[in-house]
């Protein structure tokens, strides 16, 4: 009794393996690709040892600010302050001089002691807010509601002037962002359907923001990099797949299935071709040594 022939033969079952390896690391390539790319890598995040010391602004502007409390009137010489720093500084230098040890609970439960000191957060924005201001040189003010890792829930509301081109206004927003500004105040305000008080801290300062590529393409209509690797993707998978399924086809033909045999002899034989190759044999045996007797002298 034959064996049932088997599904892969030579070397399809290593072709359709480097065709899943291809499709496979093709996609997870595109993949990290695309998603590095609207997720960049942020640089230093985070604060290095040896710390310098935390010195908060002891200016005569900060004497009137009160934590958690609306802002008001006896806070605006500090909140133009800030402002007025702010604009001293470019991006790069506030961004420098920033700290990145300070936490959300530690602002909250000693606002004091960080008063006009440069922070710098990384987090998502989800609301942004602009209004008209004499405080600004602009004449507008924009303000960025933005939730941290460490902030949770509750938000973080950084106040700058200059935002980035093409960067949204308006609620239900989620943008990746980096914010370097002074600590002013703990700020109370009233939000929710039940209208409950709640308190952020306010920082001001100046945005980082990068636009997210489009999908459809870069600037002037040209094609994404991304469309291009998934093209590439497509197009290996495709041709892998094309000289696959052609090799199988050769395989299951009429003419490839009998030189597949013949190359490959079965060892096993039926029971009737087993008994007549021994009654061959035998046949060839007796012939044999009937013709290897001696003839007897003649007298």
């Amino acid at each position: 009794m034959s064996k049932p022939n088997a599904l892969f033969r030579g070397s399809e079952l290593p072709r359709l393996l480097l065709l899943l390896v291809i499709l496979i690391g093709g996609m997870v390539l595109l993949w990290k690709y695309i998603y590095f790319k609207k997720n960049p890598v942020e640089a230093n995040p985070v604060a290095r040892v040896p710390l310098a010391p935390i010195v908060p602004d002891r200016s005569p502007e900060f004497d009137t600010v009160r934590d958690k409390t609306e802002i008001q009137l006896r806070d605006m010489a500090a909140y133009k302050k800030l402002l007025t720093q702010v604009e001293t500084l470019s991006p790069a230098e506030l961004a420098k001089i920033s700290r990145r040890d300070v936490l959300s609970i530690q602002i909250w439960e000693h606002p004091d002691h960080y008063r006009g000191v440069p922070i710098q957060i990384v987090g998502t924005v989800l609301r942004v807010m602009t209004y008209e201001s004499k405080l600004s040189r602009t004449g507008r003010l924009y303000e960025a509601w933005m939730v941290t890792p460490d902030s949770q829930r509750n938000f973080y509301v950084c106040v700058f002037e200059d935002p980035p081109k093409g960067f949204p206004v308006g609620d239900n927003l989620s943008e990746r962002i980096v914010f370097n500004g002074y600590f002013f105040k703990l700020m109370k305000y009233q939000s929710g359907k039940d209208l409950g008080f709640y308190v952020s801290p306010v920082l001001v300062g100046r945005i980082g923001w990068s636009e997210p590529v489009a999908a459809g393409g870069g600037q002037g209509g040209a094609p994404s990099p991304a469309i291009w690797m998934a093209v590439a993707v497509g197009l290996m998978f495709l041709v892998s797949f094309y000289r696959w399924m052609s090799g199988l086809r050769r395989s299951l033909s009429p003419l490839s299935r009998a030189t597949y045999h013949r190359e490959h002899p079965s060892e096993e034989i039926a029971p009737e071709a087993l008994t007549a190759w021994l009654e061959n044999v035998g046949g060839e045996d007796h012939a044999g040594e009937a013709e290897s007797e001696p003839e007897e002298p003649k007298r």
